[in-house]
């Protein structure tokens, strides 16, 4: 059955690009180590995010970000991995955009994705995107949605799986604020929902921060946690995960393979 090593690199978040950058370096390197030929990144790593880490009126540092995603590149070519980064796009027509970058394995744009669904706080720094965005792996059709899009939103998700998408990668940059305490089993259930609804693979990175309300996860197309995070640290996580299992069963009229996800044969 044909498999794929994933990673996600629970890290923390500075509003230094620099220090952001070297841990980007530093957890390439210990996924190669790993096998890991796909690693995503939590939401905005690269910058910082707007909510919390940086102010939402602060300088997009288009020339910083540029320099950092070309060493970026060159790592991938370097180290023959696939790397989703969150970061941030200028947008000449106002505030930036929140954006996934996927880069292949030499390091070239597979796919730029833009949040389209802005929490209240995010609005104040981003502009919104449009629609889930997906992309091709070594032949395997995949998607990013980002953080609060992909939670609260499951039609991104299932736009992206009714167009073949085997497995949905999710950055996220989750930590509590006053009156959030009560997110962490909330977000963790909208995660496996969005996997075993879809019959995907649903990956989320979050980073990694004194104040977690969800771990980082990966959930296997039966919507069953494959591996997880510990809630704050910083680390690794990677799985062996078969895109053969994802089946769109639910989304198919098709009784043979909604009884088999089911477990009902």
């Amino acid at each position: 059955m044909n498999t794929i090593r994933i990673g996600i690199a629970q890290v923390p978040q500075t509003g230094i690009l620099q220090k952001n950058l070297d841990k980007v370096i530093e957890f390439i390197e210990k996924a190669y180590d790993k096998g890991v030929e796909l690693l995503c990144f939590p939401e905005t790593h690269l910058p910082g995010y707007r909510v919390g880490i940086l102010t939402t009126d602060s300088l997009c540092d288009e020339d910083g970000l540029k320099r950092a995603t070309d060493s970026i590149r060159a790592k991938c070519a370097e180290y023959s991995m696939g790397i989703i980064l969150g970061t941030e796009t200028p947008n000449p027509q106002g505030k930036p955009f929140n954006s996934a970058l996927v880069l292949d394995t030499t390091g070239k744009t597979l796919a730029l994705h833009h949040k389209s669904k802005l929490t209240p706080a995010d609005a104040k720094g981003y502009s919104p995107g449009k629609g889930p965005t997906g992309f091709t792996f070594k032949g395997i059709p995949m998607g990013v949605v980002i953080c609060f899009e992909g939670f609260r939103f499951p039609e991104t998700t299932r736009e992206l799986a009714r167009n073949g998408a085997k497995v949905v990668f999710h950055p996220q940059c989750n930590h509590i604020m006053p009156k959030m305490s009560w997110k962490q089993p909330i977000h963790e259930a909208l995660i496996m929902a969005r996997a075993g609804e879809n019959t995907i693979y649903f990956i989320s990175a979050n980073m990694s921060h004194p104040l977690n309300n969800c771990r980082s996860l990966v959930v296997a197309p039966n919507g069953l946690i494959q591996n997880a995070s510990v809630l704050t640290q910083e680390m690794l996580i990677t799985a062996d995960i078969y895109p053969d299992l994802s089946t769109h069963a639910f989304l198919q009229d098709d009784l043979n393979k909604m009884a088999k996800a089911l477990g009902e044969k």
